[in-house]
């Protein structure tokens, strides 16, 4: 059975793509620390992809909200959990009793750990240019590392930033990776058992400074790795020839050669037919009188819509049934939408919604967002099916 209480989609998870990406990653960017990115419930895939990605190498992982620490905790005892955001003061406990080592972003958040008098692990988090989270004063950051290591209940287990550029073709990549060398130059890094900046697109264009000992893989997991050199054409060569002469008049630290890897898409979103039938010619359908029957055609209402995470621009979108594809007309609605389809159709058929005969691609671009947007934005109720 694929369906549930909560309708008939389901998102089929491949955990063999999953481990194998998780390996390709890992033997390509070999860290001491190999630390899976799996807020946003893993992407959308669901926590059911630890095991895969710990046979793929996987040593740690970092998460956004406790309830998705716990959530790996399910999984996973004893490896490291990261998390990436401050928890409340009233949480701190849980941290201490599973295992989980809490982020400690600014003063505030370092007295509260230091006052709970529970032992902590501290991921100190370094602000170095996002201003987003994290420590910008040097002196602030060498007093709480003293504190830290004078403190008994306090294991200073790492130190880490994320920087908000990628350095293709821009400066403020290598001044981050400065600026975390300045603010961390009293700190011997050596003696931080866990050190990370990089993330799956810088891992691929830089090399990983010497004294950092992790790296943050993420999107690449999960089938994309967002970093991509131009194509072998015409265009293409005079895009990259545009791009070369801008970093050389601007000064960017060079990249690596751009390598495309292997990485594949483990998410597939499925549900069904819920009821076909014919609109007359000039009838509507749907809501607000969007789409009008050019002819007699045969509608397929699915069971799935908006309240699951179907973007209402994806009406011109498509769908597949039966090998064929449909296009989404009229207006989606919170838990169904309907599609122009054949008279092969009938009740019950599955229907494709993301992957496979629906390229991820081919919806992100018609709504205009990112794959982490679609992917995240379907409903964790919907039941994740792992398959190998």
């Amino acid at each position: 059975m694929t369906g549930s209480l909560n309708g008939s989609a389901y998102v089929e998870i491949n955990n063999g793509i999953i481990e194998h990406n998780a390996r390709l990653m890992c033997e390509a960017f070999p860290h001491k620390y190999n630390i899976a990115v799996v807020k946003g419930n893993a992407y959308g895939h669901g926590y059911g992809v630890i095991p895969a990605m710990i046979r793929g190498g996987i040593n740690a992982f970092a998460v956004a909200r406790l309830s998705e620490a716990m959530a790996v905790r399910e999984y996973e005892k004893n490896l490291p959990v990261i998390m990436l955001e401050p928890v409340e003061s009233d949480y701190l406990k849980i941290c201490s009793e599973n295992n989980i080592s809490v982020c400690i972003s600014d003063i505030d958040t370092f007295k509260e750990a230091s006052l709970s008098g529970l032992k902590l692990k501290i991921q100190l988090k370094i602000d170095c240019g996002m201003n987003r989270l994290g420590f910008k004063d040097r002196e602030e950051i060498n007093r709480v590392v003293a504190e830290i290591r004078k403190n008994e209940n306090l294991t200073l287990e790492g130190i880490f930033s994320h920087f908000h550029t990628s350095g293709i073709q821009d400066t403020e990549y290598a001044k981050n990776r400065t600026r975390f060398e300045y603010l961390t130059e009293d700190v011997n890094l050596s003696d931080v058992p866990m050190v990370h900046l990089d993330k799956t697109q810088t891992v691929i264009l830089h090399d990983t400074p010497a004294y950092a000992n992790g790296a943050r893989i993420g999107i690449a997991l999960y089938g994309f790795t967002t970093v991509h050199d131009f194509p072998d054409t015409l265009k293409g060569k005079i895009r990259k020839l545009q791009r070369e002469n801008h970093n050389r008049r601007n000064s960017v630290e060079p990249c690596k050669p751009i390598v495309e890897y292997d990485v594949k898409k483990a998410f597939k979103l499925y549900t069904k037919v819920l009821q076909v039938k014919t609109a007359k010619a000039g009838e509507y359908v749907g809501y607000g009188l969007f789409h009008r029957a050019a002819g007699n055609e045969i509608i397929a209402t699915i069971d799935i819509g908006y309240a699951d995470g179907i973007d209402r621009r994806r009406t011109g979108s498509f769908v597949a049934i039966n090998g064929k594809r449909c296009p989404i007309i009229g207006e989606v609605g919170m838990n169904m939408c309907q599609v122009l389809a054949n008279d092969t159709v009938k009740k019950g058929d599955l229907v494709t919604v993301i992957g496979g005969d629906v390229p991820i691609v081919s919806v992100t671009t018609h709504i205009g967002t990112t794959m982490y947007e679609v992917m995240t934005g379907i409903d964790s109720s919907i039941p994740r099916i792992y398959v190998e």
